[in-house]
């Protein structure tokens, strides 16, 4: 039996979560409410747009892999990326956040492709 939390929900409970620290967050592509991935795309404006997508590490732990440079991306590049999986994977979800002061962390460890 699969015990992993339903994608909308986990979705639903972010988003809110996002608007309560003061980084407002939207739905820009919704997928599978049950088991699609999920893409963050963290915008920090100035400082660039950072992609990170949903995963698991080999001992089947939540994480979440980086997309593109480190240091961040143009938003058309990212865009570009984001659409580029959405063409492969129709059941993703996209999640764009707004972070203008940098403060933006994601829930579990982060790791480089």
């Amino acid at each position: 039996m699969d015990d992993r939390l339903p994608t909308k929900i986990w979705i639903d409970a972010h988003v809110r979560t996002c608007h309560a620290q003061g980084s407002p967050a939207f739905v820009v592509a919704k997928g599978d409410e049950a088991r699609g991935g999920i893409l963050l795309k963290v915008n920090q404006f100035g400082k660039g747009v950072h992609l990170y997508e949903q995963s698991r590490d080999f001992d089947g732990n939540r994480i979440w892999r980086r997309l593109g440079p480190e240091t961040g991306e143009a938003e058309a590049d990212a865009d570009a990326r984001v659409r580029k999986k959405r063409q492969f994977d129709s059941d993703l979800w996209v999640v764009e956040i707004e972070d203008m002061h940098g403060s933006y962390s994601c829930d579990a460890p982060v790791s480089a492709l």
